[in-house]
């Protein structure tokens, strides 16, 4: 079943936001900004665009918090490098290096987002993209107060290139203060333009500026692939606020008629849906499904997180998850164990002061030696609880290191499967585990894994349920 994604985008003049569950668009809205809240994607005011994010959650009524959230693409850095094959662990000391000798610029007011798109002949090529700290950081924040968690984070432009309906194109996403431009060339997003307009831009002032940079950034990728240039049969795809305004999306095709057309969508028509205004967050969308979907196929292969380390939701380490359900045990085993002392010190006392008042009733009353045969089975027969709670303190050191063998099995067989463990309950016919993994095989195989080493002759999974992030499950174990 497909999970809901939020995805939401923070833009100069607006806030973007779209539910979508699976390829279904859900819900979606669009909040005008007043000018000076927001500039180049960093955001001035971050108490009131909250004030705005939450008002969009209300008017939408949206419940999830955890968001895929989409940054500006202004002063942003991309560049495609060559390096020595490398082992992962040394990749991204190499590739920070890399970045700083290649650019020549700080990386202390910067946030590095890569990926590694082939290893070939010893050599790695590294697809990289440069953010400046403070827009993240600001949008980071922003969403904070807004009551909201970042899951996932990526550039407006590569959000567009993932939603390319064709793998060769020319997109281009206007609005009223910016233009992205994308020259996508076999699945590769290579020149990125991201343009800040003025202000009050008149439509044909505007048109000429698109039209001189998109010819500039065409011009720029055919200087570096003679063997493959775009020519006049690559399409210009066109997203913002030109889709619908034939006679504006005409003129981008220039004196020698290069096809323009709207780009298309792989989210499933929703009437009243217009996808050309939120192509952003239809590209945050799409890191979702293809994720849940294995027949997805995106034109663009640049899918990397830029979402900084920094703010990256930790999964807590199984011993974070079971402190407290092993301190429970042992708190219990140990009262258990010094009720049982107690009892027992009690019960010896008793029959010490009975034994001692049986002896001295024997020597004051000259007791006959049938009388004394009858106190002593009575002593004996006082004796047996003692015998019994002893048995029972030793029952219940053997059940604390089981207990604890159990646990320790639980939680490692957890750790090699990948999934999150929540309670794990002793009862009297066995032990019951409730948990969460993201897919039903991490289930599957942390049952067979409890099966093959713990000795548990029965391995139940009652319950198995869809969650926001991911899956559910209750398992019952036999020893």
């Amino acid at each position: 079943m497909a999970k809901q994604q939020v995805s939401i985008f923070v833009d100069d003049s607006s806030i973007s936001v779209l539910v979508t569950k699976g390829r279904q668009p859900v819900k979606w809205t669009a909040v005008p900004l007043e000018p000076g809240l927001v500039k180049e994607g960093v955001v001035q005011d971050q108490p009131a665009v909250a004030e705005k994010i939450k008002e969009a959650w209300q008017t939408s009524k949206i419940v999830r918090r955890r968001v895929a959230v989409g940054v500006s693409g202004l002063n942003c850095l991309y560049q495609m490098m060559l390096l020595p094959e490398l082992a992962e662990g040394l990749r991204a000391e190499a590739i920070s290096r890399e970045a700083a000798q290649s650019l020549g610029i700080p990386l202390e007011g910067v946030y590095l987002s890569w990926q590694v798109l082939s290893v070939d002949h010893g050599q790695m090529k590294v697809y990289l993209a440069v953010l400046p700290k403070d827009k993240v950081d600001s949008v980071v924040a922003t969403l904070k107060l807004a009551n909201l968690r970042p899951t996932i984070m990526d550039i407006k432009p590569l959000c567009i290139a993932r939603a390319a309906s064709e793998p060769r194109a020319i997109l281009v996403e206007t609005s009223q203060d910016a233009l992205d431009i994308v020259v996508l060339g076999d699945g590769i997003p290579e020149v990125i333009r991201s343009l800040q307009l003025a202000p009050g831009t008149p439509a044909g002032e505007r048109i000429g500026i698109l039209r001189s940079e998109m010819e500039r950034s065409i011009s720029f990728y055919n200087a570096a692939h003679l063997d493959k240039p775009i020519d006049l049969t690559v399409p210009v795809l066109v997203s913002g606020d030109l889709v619908g305004q034939e006679s504006e999306m005409a003129s981008l095709s220039g004196p020698r008629e290069r096809p323009v057309r709207a780009l298309e969508t792989p989210l499933v028509g929703t009437e009243g849906f217009e996808h050309g205004k939120h192509m952003t967050c239809i590209g945050l969308a799409i890191k979702g499904i293809l994720a849940s979907e294995p027949e997805m196929v995106a034109n663009s292969v640049v899918n990397f997180d830029a979402l900084p380390e920094i703010y990256r939701i930790k999964k807590q380490s199984l011993a974070d998850v079971m402190w407290l359900p092993t301190v429970v045990m042992g708190v219990v085993v140990i009262g258990m164990g010094i009720w049982g002392v107690t009892y027992l010190k009690g019960e010896n006392s008793d029959l010490r002061a009975q034994r001692d008042e049986v002896n001295q009733t024997i020597t004051d009353q000259g007791v006959a030696d049938s009388n004394v045969t009858d106190m002593r089975t009575q002593v004996d027969a006082a004796r047996t609880p003692a015998s019994a709670l002893e048995a029972l303190l030793d029952r219940l050191d053997q059940d604390r290191v089981s207990a604890t063998e159990d646990l320790s099995l639980i939680t490692g067989c957890a750790a090699d499967s990948g999934v999150t463990l929540e309670n794990v309950n002793y009862g009297g016919d066995g032990i019951s585990i409730t948990g969460s993994a993201v897919t039903v095989d991490q289930v599957l195989q942390y049952g067979w894994l409890l099966k093959d080493r713990g000795g548990f002759t029965f391995v139940l999974i009652p319950s198995v349920g869809d969650t926001d992030d991911g899956i559910s499950f209750r398992m019952e174990l036999t020893a």
